[in-house]
């Protein structure tokens, strides 16, 4: 089967050597992960520690000790706890102190598989085929369930590369940022100048800052943020506090199938805490946290699942307050920590369930973050820190950004299908300030004829956006199943940009008695899409999934624009609308319900749109629309579980052809987007966990990634072969944690991460002069340690993170006009910062 399936795909893929080479280092890899499959633990007696939590935990806890593989839904122990289990038992007596307080049981396979269940009722989730007849489709100890493909499903068994990571986890862990746990994705890489601003790159598809996202950002079943490329889409991406999510799913490669737009290389979805109709639960936790050096933060979360009407109607209530402490100064104006965040929030969800048949989720979310800084320092002609964290700014530059998202999941059971109504409502309000002195004041002095002239920009940015998705689903244990839906959005854009001046000695601003520069991007986009997918099993262990998607956008744009340095009012309207078609095709062969091998090729897009150029613009060149950009993502994967080893290792390799890529052009001085390049992207990623010992638990993931233009591209002056910007080659992180007792109601932990990212090219600089070297950003290495205690809910910890107070850069940029050349400046990571807290869950 494995040589058959090779060969169709193999002859399907336009052939290349590095293509190839790519396959084989994969198939080699896969087949001596194969060679080390295990069979399934035998029941023996252990001496267990698993502490009063969770029932989801408990049984996890419980999976990793006894070295057996258990099976169950999330959805089937929400809202249970179980009591401490402490002492030796055999693996059926341990499993029925920790049910004691549910209405669960356990059942053992033939295969020795081990299903948790209701008493008297079935099995919990749905059963594809196993070689034994044994298997079942729920979650095994140490994997999750995911909604990669829109249907609940084993991490271990999608066919589709996924990084799954928990919400309580990664509060434990204090990663309360996105740009704290990044490392824990294999080829998710991140761009940013400060919490807020911050662009998203997956497997190397990436061509800088100044175009629309190319990762899409999803809140449960809702898409969140812009689809245009006029109102910050790539930056503006939302960071959710972790203390309300119980899941971030990381899905890498192309999802434009099921997911739509601008999801090219990859999709970050946030998955929220879900009310309880059983069991009320909740955790509170404040914490503490100083940079070496620099300023000090806190952080304050509160969270609370409760049945309001018992097995009809049950609410979730999470609140958090937190700040982010700064650690660069400014040399001008004596501030200090300038880049101190705050951010609050919070969401209420209701879930409302009348009959067995219908489930009513509604929710609403908020979060708003404020910074009066940047992480950018000075740096040299040679990329060093010119004068440590310092940077030179005349005035603050603010980010303030308040996000809503609200939203209803209504689900029918028919039976012989699930009809699903998903609608949202967001709203984005954000304001930033920029000090363009540096870049601006030289030329507009003599221009003025006037000194100390400083350059404020500022843009508020206004966006609303509804969202509609209809979707009908068939059961997931037939032979056949399927899924197929429409999908619509509108959304309005309002983004003015004003260059205003101020004098540099005072702050004070400058009269004129007209603006610099006043321009208004105003947007209004409205797409409609068509999608759906196949999966038919052959045979037990064979199945093959098709899917497509096709979708059309309509744009206008209007740009209006006054100031000194345009000569008055003017007015630029334009239009434009285009379609794009996407595919999906994926075999899948089970060798058995813990190993699995896949092929998937997979397309995505970008919407096109408008350039607001006149008529003597388009007579120099300039086109006034640009197209879509779309990219075909080959891949093939493995994945395994050794219950006995207690380890799993999932082994992708990929290779992707973009064409048509959106990028900033200059022609003649004249900034405009346009399609300039192809490129490809071809890689392999890696990512293993391993339980070696009671309480011990390792996990490690690695990337490497050869991203590059495969043509020229003129209008920012790069040639066939330039790197991609901000893609490191390789990048790694291994992380490790020890669960220990130390009394009979005491347990502590000790944990710890090192991560590293390679080298990677600066952005491209339109208008750059030949032979023009861009920056390289060097590699570094972090290093995180916690450790802890925790006795009846409650635990106290302590953290360091980047331990050897590394200055890592995640950006450089020029701040000359011309866009390329010194002044320099660099965006920090966060040096070392220490920290303490305490929680209680209940």
């Amino acid at each position: 089967m494995r040589a058959s399936t090779g060969s169709k795909w193999g002859s399907t893929m336009k052939h290349s050597g590095t293509r190839t080479a790519l396959f084989r280092t994969t198939a080699l890899f896969g087949a001596i992960a194969l060679l080390g499959a295990a069979s399934a633990a035998q029941a023996q007696t252990r001496d267990y520690r698993i502490p009063d939590e969770s029932l989801s935990r408990s049984l996890k806890d419980f999976g990793r000790a006894s070295g057996l593989q258990i099976v169950f839904t999330e959805d089937l122990v929400l809202g249970k706890s179980s009591p401490a289990l402490t002492g030796e038992f055999t693996a059926q007596d341990a499993l029925k102190r920790i049910l004691v307080n549910s209405d669960l049981e356990a059942r053992t396979t033939p295969g020795g598989t081990v299903m948790i269940v209701r008493r008297g009722g079935e099995e919990a989730g749905p059963q594809p085929a196993d070689p034994a007849g044994q298997a079942d489709n729920s979650p095994p100890v140490g994997e999750v369930v995911v909604t990669a493909q829109k249907r609940s499903e084993r991490l271990l068994q999608v066919a589709v590369p996924v990084t799954a990571l928990s919400g309580a986890e990664l509060v434990r862990e204090h990663a309360v940022r996105l740009q704290d746990y990044a490392a824990a994705a294999p080829g998710l890489n991140l761009l940013s100048d400060r919490d807020g601003s911050t662009e998203i790159i997956m497997r190397g598809v990436t061509t800088g800052l100044e175009v629309g996202a190319t990762t899409s950002v999803y809140i449960d079943d809702s898409p969140y943020g812009s689809s245009t490329s006029y109102a910050l889409g790539a930056l503006l991406t939302p960071d959710l506090d972790t203390g309300v999510l119980s899941q971030v799913e990381v899905l890498r490669g192309p999802q434009g199938t099921l997911y739509g737009a601008s999801s090219l290389g990859g999709l970050i979805k946030y998955v929220t805490v879900p009310p309880s109709l059983t069991t009320f639960g909740g955790r509170v936790e404040a914490d503490y946290s100083a940079v070496d050096g620099g300023g000090s933060g806190y952080g304050l979360r509160a969270m609370v699942t409760a049945p309001l009407i018992a097995d009809t109607l049950g609410v979730t209530v999470s609140v958090f307050d937190r700040q982010d402490p700064g650690y660069i100064d400014n040399a001008v104006t004596g501030a200090k920590n300038v880049n101190v965040t705050k951010v609050d929030g919070g969401r209420l969800a209701l879930l409302f369930k009348p009959t067995d048949k219908l489930t009513i989720n509604l929710s609403g979310l908020f979060q708003d973050s404020y910074s009066d800084g940047t992480n950018d320092v000075d740096l040299n002609s040679n990329f060093s820190l010119t004068n440590g964290l310092t940077q030179t700014r005349y005035i603050a530059e603010p980010l303030d950004i308040r996000a809503r998202l609200y939203s209803a999941d209504i689900a029918y059971d028919l039976g012989v299908a699930t009809v699903r109504s998903i609608t949202s409502y967001q709203t984005e309000q954000a304001y930033q300030g920029t000090d363009e002195t540096q870049t601006y004041g030289p030329l507009l002095e003599a221009a003025l004829n006037l000194t100390d002239l400083g350059v404020n920009f500022s843009e508020p940015i206004n966006q609303n956006k509804i969202t509609e998705e209809l979707r009908l689903s068939s059961p997931n244990n037939s032979r056949l199943e399927w899924q197929g839906g429409f999908f619509f959005t509108h959304e309005d854009s309002r983004h003015v940009e004003t260059l205003s001046p101020f004098d540099t000695v005072t702050g004070q601003p400058i009269n004129l008695g007209a603006p610099l520069l006043t321009a208004g991007l105003f947007s209004h986009y409205t797409e409609y899409a068509g999608f759906g997918d196949l999966t038919y099993h052959f045979t037990p262990q064979f199945d093959l999934q098709v899917g497509g998607r096709y979708a059309y956008n309509d744009q206008q744009y209007q740009q209006p624009g006054n100031g000194i340095l345009v000569g008055g009012p003017s007015e630029l309207i334009a239009g434009s609308h285009d379609t794009s078609g996407l595919f999906l095709v994926t075999p899948r062969y089970q060798f058995n319900d813990q190993q699995m091998v896949y092929a998937r090729i997979a397309s995505g897009y970008r919407p096109g749109g408008p350039n607001a150029v006149d008529s003597a613009e388009v007579a120099q060149g300039v086109s006034p629309v640009f197209k879509p950009d779309t990219l075909v993502n080959y891949e093939i994967g493995y994945k395994g579980s050794f219950p006995s080893q207690r380890a799993t290792l999932q082994l992708s390799a990929f290779d992707i052809e973009w064409k048509n890529i959106q990028i900033l052009e200059n022609l003649g001085g004249l900034g405009f987007l346009g399609n300039g390049a192809n490129a490809r992207s071809a890689g392999l990623e890696a990512a293993a966990t391993w339980a070696p010992v009671h309480g011990l638990s390792l996990s490690a993931n690695a990337a490497y990634t050869d991203a590059y233009l495969t043509v020229n591209a003129p209008g920012v002056n790069a040639r066939q072969g330039a790197e991609l910007p901000e893609v490191p080659r390789f990048s790694a992180d291994l992380s490790a944690q020890y669960d220990f007792p130390i009394t009979g109601q005491l347990d502590g932990y000790v944990g710890g991460s090192v991560r590293y990212l390679g080298d990677r090219r600066g952005e491209f600089a339109a208008g750059s002069p030949p032979g023009y070297v861009r920056p390289t950003l060097g590699a570094y290495t972090t290093e995180d340690l916690r450790a802890g205690v925790l006795r009846d809910g409650v635990e106290l910890a302590v953290f360091v993170r980047n331990l050897s107070d590394s200055h890592g850069l995640n950006r450089i940029s020029s701040l000359n006009y011309a866009g390329y050349g010194a002044p320099w400046t660099g965006s920090v990571i966060q040096p070392r910062t220490f920290g303490v807290s305490i929680s209680d869950k209940f």
